[in-house]
């Protein structure tokens, strides 16, 4: 609950109120709200442009001398809604975040994810503070689509349930921080739906000022506390949070996150940096062991996997594939229908089954006992009779998908997207729940993922687009990829769950001389997810693959396709594998 000033410490209507004639009755309900008797700090504003937010640095919390444009009771509230926001860091935030080499638009987005995920977990505890910050939420849902206006509107979609707002990235950042209440409390989703969305932002070219970006609401902090700077800070000197990140070029970075230093002063600047791949944003969301056969142990930490937004093609292209292969599309429907993969029921009093049902036969006993005619139906059998399955579909994209493959005209990963075409169709139709994710690597620094669609996702257009914009580059790390997406699979409840690899090659990266490497380190993720309850087979587009692929997957996990038209053939054997 919030409790109002004492009735003399209420400020008339226009009268200017500073930080000098509130510090007593602050320091009183930062005691009674959090019971936070750290000290409190005015600093002089900034610029006219430039005006100052609340800052917390250590045990220290800092407050504006006065805020412009604000008087009488507002300037109260606000003094009050920016201290409650200081303390809800204090009681809920976690250890400061490494700010690595995120762009300034990603370090502002995580800061506004954490902004909100403070706030939801104090409303929880005292639910009349939405009232108190709600109230400097103007943000509307009109104007123009720049950074900054959309950063507010997501913070407003963030804190009012009532808000509505049709722009689809806002729309897109609402449903991601509410699908993870369940985990507020960890300070990590700050980072996973900031960095994600931040990509996004990028990717619409929204314009982006670092320079002279306010956070806002006026009551919210100018985050200088959540990051931690390392030698790329200014120190308490810096004018703002954005002005004190410098993106420095590290030769140990991922390629996606190196820059030219002009393309960096663009960024700074505001100004949208031309497409290219090595101007992709990627964000690092987990790190995985990695199998050393040598010394028999695992490496700890030794892979980092990067995630970027799937690059686009033209939806047409995909319903072309359909259009071209109408008789393989009806195959394999038919095929994929005729396969009931779930939990077997045992249907009991039958008149034809491989085992007899034992209440049955005693009941029939009886009635021969008492003369009577007994039921024939004495046998039991089990049957499936449900559909109960969740695949994801895991597409191979290192640059030798790029290769033609001889006698076909085609290259791999045209093979590989008709592949997953086909049998999203199948599976869409079916309502079985799938998800289509594809990865390449450059370095262990570097393992690169990227979501075509996921499970709670439709197969839409927009799916369609970033199916058809997949273009092969760099190597194949497969055991990292393979963790991860097993991971994601193992928490869906199904009753069997299938990680569905297609490939072309054997496993091989820039910074792996031993070929053996990477197959070993392969073949133990594949055995962890079995630990897991995961299935996992591989398609296989190298004629000459069975070595390395069935070392990886085993003999009977592995289908080895040299045609798509052949694809309608092969399939029903991984379906009856996962039936048995």
């Amino acid at each position: 609950m919030t409790r109002p000033l004492p009735p003399e410490g209420l400020p008339r209507p226009g009268d200017e109120v500073r930080f000098a004639d509130l510090e007593r009755q602050l320091k009183a309900y930062a005691m009674a709200l959090w019971r936070l008797d750290a000290p409190l700090r005015p600093f002089s504003g900034g610029a006219a442009d430039r005006p100052r937010r609340s800052s917390f640095d250590g045990g220290i919390l800092r407050l504006p001398d006065s805020f412009p444009g604000y008087s009488g009771r507002s300037a109260a509230d606000l003094y009050r809604a920016a201290l409650a926001h200081l303390g809800a860091h204090r009681r809920f935030g976690g250890a400061r975040f490494p700010l690595g080499s995120l762009k300034p638009v990603q370090v502002a987005l995580v800061s506004l994810i954490e902004d909100a995920r403070v706030e939801h977990l104090a409303m929880r505890q005292y639910p009349g503070l939405r009232r108190l910050w709600l109230s400097f939420h103007v943000a509307a849902a009109t104007g123009a689509a720049t950074a900054p206006a959309l950063m507010a509107r997501l913070a407003r979609a963030l804190i009012d349930p009532g808000y509505a707002d049709d722009n689809g990235w806002v729309a897109k950042g609402r449903e991601m921080f509410f699908a993870a209440a369940a985990r507020w409390e960890d300070p990590g989703i700050s980072r996973a739906i900031g960095g994600l969305l931040g990509n996004d932002l990028g990717q619409m070219r929204a314009q982006f000022n670092a320079k002279t970006h306010v956070v806002e609401p006026p009551y919210r902090d100018d985050n200088q506390g959540l990051w931690d700077f390392g030698e790329s800070a200014a120190g308490d000197a810096a004018e703002t949070l954005l002005e004190a990140v410098r993106i420095e070029r590290r030769e140990d970075a991922p390629r996606g996150e190196r820059e030219a230093p002009e393309e960096r002063a663009d960024e700074a600047a505001g100004r949208a940096a031309p497409a290219s791949a090595d101007a992709e944003i990627g964000i690092p969301v987990a790190r995985y062991p990695e199998w050393d056969f040598l010394i028999a142990r695992d490496r700890a930490d030794w892979t980092t996997l990067v995630e970027y937004a799937a690059p686009e093609g033209r939806a047409a292209a995909i319903d072309d594939i359909l259009e071209r292969h109408p008789a393989t599309v009806h195959r394999i429907a038919a095929l994929i229908r005729s396969a009931k993969v779930s939990r077997p029921l045992r249907l009991r009093r039958q008149a034809e089954g491989d085992r007899l049902d034992l209440d049955a036969c005693i009941d029939a006993a009886i009635d021969r006992r008492l003369h009577g005619a007994p039921d024939p139906k004495v046998y039991a059998r089990l049957e499936r009779r449900l559909r109960d399955l969740s695949v994801l579909l895991l597409l191979d994209v290192s640059q030798s998908t790029n290769d033609i493959v001889r006698g076909a005209g085609r290259s791999v990963l045209e093979l590989e997207r008709e592949a997953a075409a086909l049998l999203a169709h199948a599976m869409t139709g079916l309502g079985d729940p799938f998800a289509i994710h594809a990865f390449c690597s450059d370095t262990r620094a570097d393992v690169r993922y990227c979501r075509v669609k996921d499970f709670a996702g439709a197969y839409d257009g927009a799916a369609k687009r970033r199916l058809a914009g997949l273009a092969g580059r760099f190597s194949t790390r497969m055991g990292a990829a393979l963790r991860h997406a097993g991971r994601e699979l193992a928490g869906r409840i199904s009753y069997r769950r299938l990680l569905l690899m297609i490939s072309d090659g054997e496993p091989s990266d820039v910074d792996v001389a031993d070929r053996r490497y990477l197959v070993e380190d392969a073949r133990r993720a594949v055995t962890g997810l079995a630990h897991l309850g995961v299935d996992v087979f591989c398609v296989g587009l190298d004629a000459g693959g069975d070595s390395y692929l069935t070392r990886i997957f085993g003999r009977r996990n592995v289908l080895q396709v040299d045609r798509l038209e052949r694809l309608p053939e092969k399939l029903p054997m991984l379906y009856f594998r996962l039936a048995g």
